[in-house]
């Protein structure tokens, strides 16, 4: 999990929760509730070198848009969101973390052997999310490519054969150093991250379980106020996902713009907000389409 992408918050415990009263619970829980929408790409710019040539965004005068998925730690998840994609005409832009690609290699779950060929067959394409998702901060050039880029790039030819190469290089929480530039040049990898963050790594089952209760466990007055409206923002188990998935969208409605590079990760609830994203874009008019479409070097 990338939680560095953004920004942890904390939020109202059960315990915390079940030992307030009526007025102060729904009080607190109002401003702990999930978190807000974050535009996290404006953020990366900065610390960016000056010479760095970092790619958060597509320059296109089309209404297009690239899907990027991040991690791919759960085979589950990663087979379901490229199917999904898949079954609708989509090709997604997948950055693993070789360590997770290395599990899938040496002890796949049953049934997803061989899981990277059958998301590339989908016509889906992969770039380097480096070897372990460590911060990358005071790397030198030689551990980058020692540590990080070789072994990522290994186990990513021993799932897609020899020739394999990524459409690009995402540092794990959108780290740029100068040493990171310097390795990229050296492979002629452009360095990916990306102009709209869906937000999809806040809302994790921990989380839902420190901030939200089980309906059960709330007091009566409280759930009677809330069925009756008069409590909007309590949050309850039972609905957690579904409220993360409002996020996401919300994140899309206020940020999507033609030619961004949209962030997800391989979760629960990206899979369960992938209809109300198509939906949207249908609406919106914006075609997704894989990076390698914009930058002309196809991952093999």
């Amino acid at each position: 999990m990338t939680t560095p992408k953004s920004a942890a918050h904390a939020g109202l415990s059960r315990r915390q929760f079940l030992g307030l009263g009526a007025g102060l619970a729904s009080a607190a829980l109002a401003s702990a509730a999930l978190p807000g929408l974050a535009h996290s790409g404006s953020g990366i710019k900065s610390s960016v070198p000056d010479s760095a040539q970092v790619i958060t965004h597509i320059n296109t005068g089309e209404r297009q848009v690239c899907l990027t998925f991040d991690d791919l730690w759960s085979e589950y998840f990663t087979l379901k969101i490229g199917r999904a994609f898949f079954e609708r005409g989509i090709r997604l832009t997948l950055f693993p973390i070789g360590i997770a690609v290395q599990n899938n290699l040496n002890r796949p779950n049953q049934g997803y052997a061989d899981l990277y060929p059958r998301l590339r067959d989908m016509g889906h394409e992969f770039g380097s999310h480096l070897f372990t998702h460590r911060p990358i901060h005071g790397f030198s050039v030689e551990q980058l490519i020692a540590e990080e880029l070789e072994p990522s790039l290994d186990v990513m030819r021993q799932a897609l054969g020899r020739e394999f190469r990524p459409v690009g290089i995402r540092p794990p929480y959108g780290i740029v150093t100068e040493e990171m530039k310097q390795v990229a040049e050296q492979y002629g990898y452009p360095l990916i991250l990306w102009g709209m963050d869906s937000q999809d790594a806040i809302c994790t089952k921990q989380q839902c379980d420190e901030q939200c209760i089980p309906e059960a466990e709330a007091q009566a007055d409280v759930l009677l106020r809330y069925q009756e409206g008069d409590v909007p923002d309590l949050c309850f188990q039972e609905n957690c996902e579904e409220r993360c998935v409002d996020t996401i969208i919300s994140n899309y409605e206020t940020y999507l713009r033609p030619g961004a590079i949209i962030l997800h990760h391989a979760l629960k609830t990206s899979y369960l907000a992938i209809p109300r994203v198509m939906k949207l874009l249908r609406n919106w008019n914006m075609q997704p389409l894989p990076l390698s479409s914009f930058l002309g070097n196809r991952s093999l």
